[in-house]
């Protein structure tokens, strides 16, 4: 018996010193990789921030791009791009919200269903709302003038999560199937902090400077540094294969969405409402705040956009019924020496600025009414801020230096900014 004890220990010493040799061994490779990543300067808050957003195990999955939204004809001159259905909280049944277009004489005239798995079909009340937008109607370069509605179909029942909304024309009787994105109920700490929905419909129209892989790169770059948390990107044609792989390599999860508007769109500020609306339906019960932004507006918080950042505790203690913050713009000049959009100083006092920008609380979406109760709360430019760069300032009189005014603490954050994107980009 003492001899199988005897054998026994010395197996187990035998099996402790290979471990330790094992755990030895492989601390000694960790400790090389540290110093290799040192002596390439990986150690830089930007890629520990990358890590940190690649390692992060989020509660669930947040694919913004399933099923992918695509303007699609659901009668005659009426198009409808994305479908989302949201359950009624206390009551069976829910609605579907469907984002939709149509020329100003279309006869909008529908029946709807909610249809599930191909299964079960429950017949739906359609409603629809006409969407009204700052400029009000926009003509075509034909002279049609066409509008935005929000089509909802509701039911009084369900039998899980449906799959598609039916369309039939009463004209024609002809169904069109519309795939939905199910709106999931979450608790607030399952919600990321902040996503940017970034307009590039207009992406030909832009300046060489902003379309550069480059400055595409230094946009989703700075807005990961300072803390938006996933990116949904609206016109996929934008970006091609090779600008996407380098994104993914610097771990920027991006969600690519098709924008195929199905006529002459002339007007930007429409065109925007409508990307507004879809963002938020699609952020709805995933993120606490999103903005919608083009390629050239940069947004800077006085900190990185966590829980200890000063705009977020602030808009935390406002009342659910502000859903939207409007942010301090700036026209910034771009020179083309400047290799970090954030290095250019002068910015033109008289510029007129195109649009507000907001950044958004997504709320319940489902209403019925007319008009979209909105209310609104001014931020100060000392808590956030954005530049809208151009390449070209109308003014060369009236040009200040952005940085006079601003916070030493606050500088110093958007100063440490550029050093990062400068070290990612040029290194």
């Amino acid at each position: 018996m003492r001899k199988y004890q005897q054998l026994a220990l010395v197996i187990i010493s035998i099996s402790c010193l290979a471990i330790l040799l094992a755990y030895k061994s492989e601390n000694n490779r960790l400790k090389y990789v540290l110093e290799v990543v040192n002596i390439f300067g990986r150690n830089d808050a930007a890629s520990l921030i990358r890590i940190d957003n690649s390692s992060h195990s989020r509660p669930a999955p947040y694919d913004f791009d399933s099923p992918l939204p695509v303007w699609q004809r659901v009668g005659n001159d009426v198009y409808v791009y994305s479908a989302f259905w949201q359950k009624n909280d206390l009551e069976v049944g829910g609605t579907v919200v469907s984002l939709a277009v149509g020329l100003e004489q279309a006869i909008v005239n529908f029946k709807c269903q909610v249809q599930h798995g191909g299964k079960d079909v429950v017949t739906g009340k359609f409603l629809f709302v006409r969407m009204d937008t700052p400029t009000g109607s926009v003509a075509t370069p034909n002279g049609e003038i066409f509008t935005i509605y929000k089509f909802l179909c509701k039911v009084k029942r369900d039998f899980g999560h449906p799959t598609e909304v039916v369309f039939t024309d009463s004209t024609h009787s002809i169904k069109r199937f519309i795939p939905l994105r199910v709106l999931e109920s979450k608790s607030v700490p399952q919600k990321m902090t902040i996503t940017a929905c970034v307009d590039l419909n207009n992406y030909l129209e832009l300046e060489n400077n902003f379309r550069q892989p480059s400055a595409i790169l230094q946009y989703f770059l700075h807005h990961q540094i300072i803390g938006v948390d996933d990116f949904i990107v609206y016109n996929s044609n934008a970006l091609d294969s090779m600008t996407t792989s380098i994104l993914y390599n610097h771990g920027i999860k991006i969600n690519l969405l098709p924008y195929n508007f199905p006529f002459d769109l002339t007007n930007t500020v429409q065109n925007r409402r409508l990307i507004e609306l879809d963002c938020l339906m699609r952020n709805y019960n995933a993120a606490k705040y999103t903005f919608v932004g083009s390629i050239n507006e940069y947004l800077y918080p006085s900190s990185r956009l966590r829980s200890n950042n000063e705009f977020l505790k602030n808009v935390a203690q406002v009342s659910s019924d502000v859903t939207q913050f409007t942010i301090a713009t700036r026209a910034v000049c771009v020179d083309d020496r400047k290799k970090i959009f954030s290095d250019n100083l002068l910015y033109d006092v008289e510029a007129r600025q195109e649009s507000p920008f907001y950044i958004y609380r997504p709320q319940n979406y489902n209403r019925t009414g007319s008009q979209e109760f909105i209310k609104s709360l001014n931020v100060d430019r000392n808590v956030i801020f954005v530049h809208r760069y151009v390449e070209k300032c109308a003014s060369k009189s009236d040009l200040y230096d952005w940085t006079t005014v601003l916070e030493s603490d606050f500088l110093q954050y958007v100063n440490e900014i550029g050093k990062e994107l400068n070290k990612l980009i040029y290194r």
